[in-house]
């Protein structure tokens, strides 16, 4: 026998004992000390084999187990053992079963299973609540009463189609026809666009409109825009809803927070987030981005300052919340009110504002003050036409200065209603612009005769598609609605 387990033997067998059981050692656990008691009784001490070292990995109690077990088990080919071999008290094995349970916690590939199943069931791809104003901050406690005034016209959405819900999204109250008791809400043409196209509406169609006293009414669809991925729902009510406020202006910075109505159970939910200088990965050049965390739950609800004013609607983004400014919001209703359909020029241009380019880009630029940057110039489109180029700033147009994509898009449908005032805007709209030139960073005077927007020129909008936890609930909230 090895010097040193004769040592450890001669050292249990002195332990003081008490009802002839060892008493445990400093750092040792009783179990571990009756463990040992045990394993001197089920062998002789010179066929004791020697205790194997823990593997990479794995843990040292694991491996003291292993070293037991073969201990205890009986050798049926021993002639020198004539003590049976003694059985595992239910203790004992429950002992054995809390190390292996530690043991299987604590391997490095099932804390990453853990954590990646951690992260998919916190997916915010899907019809899920959003909420970051309940943690007791003070700034938290300023954003719960804007957003519990800006609530009150706050409503959810659903869409139906053949008794199955499609999708849900929020709204906001932006007017109202006291004649008829009757509100219109402001959300996203998400809530309508069929999941399989991008620019048709949901087969047999039907809408739920869930208001802030927690009744439900039908909501009829009076507007849909698929280019900016705008639709208004009419609903009737008897009670007078608050309208919101809408601010005319493109507000490019400040803390803002983005609110939304949970259609199953009908609360409110808040985020809260700054207005980022940065662009959009969507494909409408006119978004601005939020550092507001939503879910799908929250499209088409109103992002709102500390003042409780509607700034622009919210979209879905994985990592923020893009959201469409108000200022072309207002401009695009007007558009709808007086000519039953929205009429805006098409330049073919995608651009960024100058402030948002990475800074690889920014240094090859000419000109790097305030201005949109040309991304892209579809060939044969009325800029290319007209002479832009990729990697061109437009500075101006229709003799304004240019520092963000809303205000040329709010710019555009200006220019297109007063063309359309003065019974001047046939089947083109002129459009006069100033750029820097990318190659020389000369300064520039394009006129483009720009065609109005057709469908086939559109945005292109992608969303995720609907996923819920509850299908009975659905069913449920369907139903009662009748």
């Amino acid at each position: 026998m090895p010097l040193d387990q004769d040592v450890e033997g001669e050292a249990r067998r002195k332990r003081p004992r008490v009802d002839g059981k060892p008493l445990a050692q400093d750092g040792e656990s009783v179990e571990r000390s009756q463990l040992e008691t045990t394993d001197a009784r089920a062998a002789p001490e010179e066929e004791e084999p020697h205790k194997p070292l823990a593997q990479d990995g794995e843990s040292v109690e694991r491996s003291q187990m292993e070293a037991t077990d073969a201990r205890v088990a009986p050798e049926k080919e021993s002639p020198g053992c004539s003590l049976p071999a003694p059985k595992l008290s239910e203790e004992m094995r429950d002992t054995f079963r809390r190390i292996m349970t530690r043991y299987a916690a604590n391997r490095p590939n099932d804390a990453r299973k853990d954590r990646r199943e951690s992260v998919d069931c916190c997916n915010l791809t899907v019809e899920t609540e959003f909420c970051d104003v309940d943690d007791g901050s003070f700034r938290s406690c300023k954003a719960r009463k804007v957003a519990v005034l800006a609530s009150k016209s706050v409503v959810s959405l659903s869409s139906f189609s053949d008794g199955k819900r499609i999708r849900v999204c929020s709204g906001f109250i932006m007017g109202s026809d006291p004649c008829n008791n009757s509100s219109k809400i402001l959300t996203s043409a998400t809530l309508v666009r069929s999941l399989s196209t991008q620019n048709i509406l949901i087969p047999d169609l039907k809408v739920k409109v869930g208001l802030p006293n927690g009744l439900t009414y039908d909501g009829l669809i009076s507007m849909v825009d698929f280019h900016y991925n705008l639709a208004v729902v009419e609903v009737k009510s008897n009670e007078k809803l608050p309208e919101a406020v809408l601010v005319d202006e493109v507000i490019k910075k400040g803390a803002v927070l983005a609110i939304g109505r949970f259609y199953d159970h009908g609360g409110v939910m808040c985020a809260q987030g700054v207005i980022r200088k940065q662009a959009s990965t969507f494909d409408c050049s006119e978004l601005l981005v939020s550092s507001c965390h939503t879910t799908m739950a929250g499209v088409g609800g109103p992002l709102v300052n500390y003042s409780g004013h509607v700034v622009g609607m919210n979209f879905y983004g994985e990592n923020d919340t893009p959201f469409l400014s108000t200022a072309v919001i207002i401009r695009s209703l007007d558009h709808w009110k007086s000519y039953g359909k929205i009429i805006r020029p098409w330049l073919g241009l995608f651009y960024t504002p100058l402030d948002m380019l990475p800074l690889r880009v920014l240094e090859k630029c000419t000109y790097v003050n305030k201005g949109l940057y040309i991304l892209k110039v579809t060939e044969g489109s009325p800029a290319d036409v007209a002479g832009l180029c990729v990697g061109d700033v437009l500075i101006e147009c229709a003799g304004k200065v240019l520092s963000t994509a809303p205000e040329l898009g709010a710019l555009l449908l200006d220019l297109c209603n007063k063309q359309m005032e003065s019974n001047t805007l046939e089947s083109n709209v002129t459009v006069e612009v100033v750029v820097r030139k990318q190659r020389n960073g000369r300064k520039e005077r394009k006129t483009v005769i720009a065609s109005v927007l057709s469908e086939c020129n559109y945005y292109s909008w992608y969303d995720p598609l609907p996923s819920y936890k509850d299908k009975k609930m659905v069913t449920m909230r369907f139903m009662e609605s009748y």
